[in-house]
């Protein structure tokens, strides 16, 4: 493997925006979220990521090859579900830093990289000097889940072990088609780390 780090920003992130949708189409076709998506709608969402201000996108590359993304921009650019979700919150919509993705395919999970994709995404935002919060959201799914693979290690040990913690009674719901093609309801519970 030689893997390298890019920090795209600005104007530049307009060029990255087809790889990301090829990776997050991958990605989340696996459980938990088991997506079934189309380019076309991702491009139109990740469009926000190459127009607002603040955003950030880190890639992970192995031998020129996108493998891995971490992603996020200011909270107040997410949709309206998303903000009604935080509005009632202690906390004020303009200082959080939303972390969007952080995804790898799976021979470069368990290495290291999130946590060195996280600190590199806080570092960037810590420098912007206007966000006090990072948040992100997890979807829940019930620990029978019949998909749901052997050994798999949930996104929340590691939020955890990364000092976000548990935003008690802030939830939100998105409908997806999932795999077998069927649309169904999700979940979302969100996390927050102070900044500070």
């Amino acid at each position: 493997m030689m893997i390298t780090q890019e920090l795209v920003t600005g104007t530049a992130i307009a060029g990255t925006l087809n790889s990301l949708a090829t990776l997050w189409l991958e990605i989340f076709r696996e459980y938990p979220y088991l997506y079934d998506g189309h380019q076309e709608v991702e491009l139109n969402y990740l469009k926000t990521y190459a127009e607002a201000p603040d955003i950030c996108v880190i890639l992970v590359h192995d031998a020129g090859a996108i493998v891995g993304a971490a992603t996020g921009m200011p909270f107040i650019h997410e949709g309206e579900q998303m903000l009604a979700a935080i509005a009632g919150s202690q906390f004020s919509m303009e200082n959080i830093y939303y972390v969007g993705e952080l995804l790898f395919y799976p021979a470069y999970r368990n290495k290291g990289l999130g946590l060195q994709l996280l600190g590199q995404l806080e570092q960037q935002i810590r420098s912007l000097g206007r966000y006090r919060q990072l948040v992100c959201a997890t979807v829940e799914r019930p620990d029978d889940h019949p998909l749901k693979p052997e050994g798999y290690v949930p996104i929340t040990r590691f939020l955890a072990r990364t000092s976000f913690d548990l935003m008690p009674g802030v939830t939100t719901s998105f409908s997806w088609c999932e795999t077998d093609g069927v649309r169904r309801d999700h979940p979302m519970r969100f996390w927050v780390k102070e900044l500070d």
